[in-house]
C-alpha cells in the first residue's frame, strides 16, 4: 500500500513560503506534521516529567537526600546540555527525519534502561543516557517546525507543538504515577518505550527527509555559525533570556512534589490531580498562547505571562496545610503561566537563518538544559529536610526563581525576529 508521505517540492514548498504571506490556518500536512511532532515531544517530555511526581517514592526506596535526588533530576539536563553542544555539528547535515529517528531511538533506549535501574548509580546513569538523546529532540522539532511554518503562524505552529508537553502533563503523568505509586514506579517507563516503539514506525512511515536545509547550508561550517551567535546581538540576548526563563522554573519543578506531600500534607495519590488540572488547561490555553503571540506580539505576551509567573511561584513555595481545592488554584495557574515559553521560543526561532536553524536550536536547547540541571543542581544545596521530614528554605528558592524570571523579561526585550 502506497504511503503518504509529503514529497519534498512539499516541504521546500513550505520553506519558501516563509517569506511570503501565509493562509490564516494551516493546511491538512502542516496539522498531520505537526500532531506527530507533538506525539513524539509527548513522550520526550512524559520521560522528564513523570521524574518529578515519583521523587518521594523513589527517595523512600533508595534512600536519596535531597542533594542525590536533585542529582537524579540534574543528570538528564546535564547530559542533554553537553548533547545538545555536539549536537550543533551535526544536526544541519542530515535529513531531519534520520536525525530525528537515531536520536529518538536513543532515547528510547535510554528509558528502558532507566526502567530496569536497581541502584542510586544506576538511575543517574540512565537518566544521564536518556538526556544525551532526549535533550536534542525538542531542538530538532522547533527546527522542523521553524522549516515548515511561515514566520506569521510559528507562534500557533509551536503551540501546537507544546501540547504534547501539556497532554504529558493532563494525561499521561497522572496515569504514570497512579501506576507508578499503585504497582511499580518502573511501569510508566515501560509504557513510554512501548508508545516510543510505535511512533519510531510513524516517523519512518509519515515523516519526510526534509533535505533542503543542508543545499541551503553547503560549505557553511559550524565554527563559523557560532561566531555569528557571538556577533548577532538578537541570538545573544535570546539565548541569555531563554537561559533565565528556564532557571527560575526549574528552581521550583525539583521539589514540587515533595513538598506538597511533606509540608502541604497532599497524598501522593492527590498529586495526580495537580498534573491533570494543570496539563489539562494547558491542552486549551497553549494554542490560544500561541494565537496570541502571532496576533499582539511574541515578547508582550511573553512579558505579560513571565510577570503573572511571579505569582504562583512565590505562592507554592510559601505553601503550607491548605485544602486540595486551593492548591489546585495555585499550581494550575503555574502550568499554564509556562506557557511564557511558546512566545518565547518563537521569539528566538525567528533570529536564525533556514541554514543555520537547526544548529542554532542546539545551542538554545543545550542552553535550556544547562539553565536547568544548573538551577535543578543548586536548588539541592538551597533546600533541606527537617528532623520531622519537612522541606525548609523552599521559599529561598521561589525568590530566586522570581528575580531570574523577571530578568529573562529584559533580555528578550531586545530580541528582534528576523527570519
Amino acid at each position: 500500500m502506497p504511503v503518504n508521505r509529503p514529497s519534498e517540492e512539499v516541504i521546500k514548498s513550505h520553506i519558501m513560503a516563509s517569506t511570503s504571506i501565509p493562509t490564516s490556518t494551516f493546511n491538512t500536512q502542516e496539522k498531520i506534521l505537526l500532531l506527530l511532532l507533538a506525539a513524539v515531544s509527548f513522550t520526550n517530555v512524559l520521560d522528564f516529567m513523570v521524574m518529578m511526581p515519583l521523587g518521594h517514592e523513589l527517595s523512600m526506596l533508595f534512600s536519596l537526600s535531597p542533594g542525590q535526588w536533585s542529582t537524579v533530576i540534574s543528570a538528564y539536563t546535564f547530559a542533554a546540555a553537553l548533547s545538545g553542544f555536539v549536537a550543533i555539528f551535526y544536526i544541519d547535515k542530515y535529513g531531519r527525519r534520520d536525525f530525528l529517528m537515531v536520536l529518538y531511538s536513543g532515547f528510547l533506549l535510554g528509558t528502558l534502561c532507566c526502567a530496569f535501574a536497581d541502584s542510586y548509580l544506576q538511575l543517574v546513569l540512565a537518566r544521564a543516557f536518556t538526556g544525551l538523546f532526549g535533550g536534542v529532540i525538542n531542538a530538532l522539532l522547533f527546527a522542523i517546525v521553524g522549516d515548515v511554518v511561515a514566520i506569521e503562524k510559528r507562534g500557533r505552529g509551536i503551540g501546537l507543538l507544546m501540547m504534547g508537553f501539556s497532554s504529558a502533563s493532563a494525561l499521561g503523568v497522572p496515569f504514570g504515577l497512579y501506576f507508578g505509586v499503585t504497582y511499580s514506579w518502573r511501569v510508566p517507563f515501560f509504557a513510554i518505550f512501548g508508545l516510543g516503539l510505535i511512533l519510531l514506525v510513524c516517523l519512518y512511515r509519515f515523516l519526510p527527509v526534509m533535505r533542503g536545509h543542508i543545499t541551503a547550508q553547503a560549505g557553511t561550517a559550524v565554527f563559523a555559525q557560532l561566531r555569528e551567535i557571538g556577533r548577532d546581538a538578537d541570538q545573544r540576548n535570546g539565548l541569555l533570556g531563554a537561559f533565565f526563563m528556564f532557571s527560575g522554573h526549574f528552581f521550583i519543578i525539583p521539589f514540587l512534589a515533595p513538598y506538597m506531600v511533606a509540608n502541604v500534607g497532599i497524598a501522593e495519590q492527590q498529586l495526580t490531580w495537580i498534573y491533570f488540572c494543570g496539563g489539562l488547561m494547558t491542552v486549551f490555553t497553549s494554542p490560544w498562547i500561541g494565537r496570541l503571540s502571532d496576533r499582539f506580539g511574541k515578547f508582550r505576551i511573553f512579558a505579560i505571562f513571565a510577570l503573572l509567573t511571579t505569582i504562583p511561584l512565590i505562592e507554592i513555595t510559601n505553601m503550607s496545610a491548605v485544602p486540595l481545592w486551593q492548591v489546585l488554584l495555585v499550581t494550575t495557574l503555574f502550568f499554564v503561566v509556562g506557557g511564557r515559553s511558546i512566545p518565547a521560543n518563537a521569539l528566538i526561532l525567528g533570529t536564525a537563518k533556514p541554514a543555520q536553524r537547526g544548529s542554532f536550536m542546539g545551542v538554545r536547547a543545550s542552553v535550556q538544559q544547562l539553565a536547568s540541571a544548573s538551577a535543578s543542581f543548586a536548588v539541592g544545596f538551597i533546600v533541606s529536610q527537617s528532623a520531622t521530614g519537612q522541606y525548609q528554605h523552599y521559599a529561598q528558592a521561589g525568590m530566586i526563581g522570581v528575580v531570574l524570571t523577571v530578568a529573562s523579561i529584559f533580555f528578550l526585550r531586545a530580541v528582534q525576529t528576523k527570519y
